[in-house]
């Protein structure tokens, strides 16, 4: 611990991620985010870095799982047709394509299969599920609320996008009192220089470390 201001904070990795008081928030790792056949992969966006990514969020689930951190997975679930969207939003999301033709109406439509959970990262028994409708996990939905009920002081993120609801769920965490961390090599996004970018902007602003580094500091904990 170091003392600012006269409180006792969290300053160690040991600390920020003691699995008796950290949760794994892992951000929209759905089908239709991480494979083909999406509106996002159908419009043409890069998706090489979604398989490691996707390896890297199941692995840091099971890790989870192993040492008592509770898991909460985000999803992104937007009406059909932009029914849960306003114009200022639909134009957020285009211009995020870059031009591309992403397919808006389709983008994790409630309903659609793609947009559940990909397989080795599917929620298991009672784990959280927070499905959302915009970028942050914290906008509009009870997860502050949650963490809270459960006694989690910190949270963990990992999932995609990099630049975009990692980033977002990443900021909004301190702005509503969590510590976090990211693990910054289970992240990824569509455009490796957004990704890089992104990256450079959190680790100037936030606690990061690897996934190996909080497997570590879980279970060294727990024995």
């Amino acid at each position: 611990m170091i003392e600012i201001c006269g409180k006792q904070v969290r300053d160690t990795f040991a600390e920020l991620l003691d699995p008796t008081s950290t949760a794994l928030v892992v951000i929209d790792m759905q089908k239709g985010a991480v494979s083909k056949g999406g509106a996002i992969a159908d419009s043409g966006h890069d998706m090489s870095m979604m398989p490691r990514i996707v390896d890297q969020c199941a692995r840091a689930i099971r890790a989870a799982r192993e040492n008592g951190v509770p898991v909460f997975h985000i999803c992104v679930e937007n009406l059909p047709d932009g029914k849960s969207s306003t114009a200022a939003w639909l134009r957020a999301l285009y211009t995020v394509g870059h031009g591309r033709s992403t397919d808006l109406g389709r983008l994790s439509a409630k309903g659609d299969p793609l947009t559940e959970f990909t397989e080795s990262c599917a929620p298991e028994g009672d784990e959280v599920v927070i499905r959302k409708r915009r970028q942050s996990a914290f906008v509009g939905t009870e997860l502050a609320l949650l963490l809270r009920s459960q006694g989690i002081e910190s949270v963990a993120i990992v999932g995609v996008s990099t630049g975009g609801c990692v980033e977002a769920t990443l900021r909004d965490a301190g702005s509503n009192d969590f510590y976090a961390v990211l693990l910054d090599d289970a992240v990824g996004a569509y455009d490796e220089t957004v990704h890089d970018a992104a990256l450079t902007v959190m680790r100037a602003r936030h606690d990061h470390c690897s996934l190996d580094e909080a497997i570590s500091v879980w279970e060294g904990a727990t024995r």
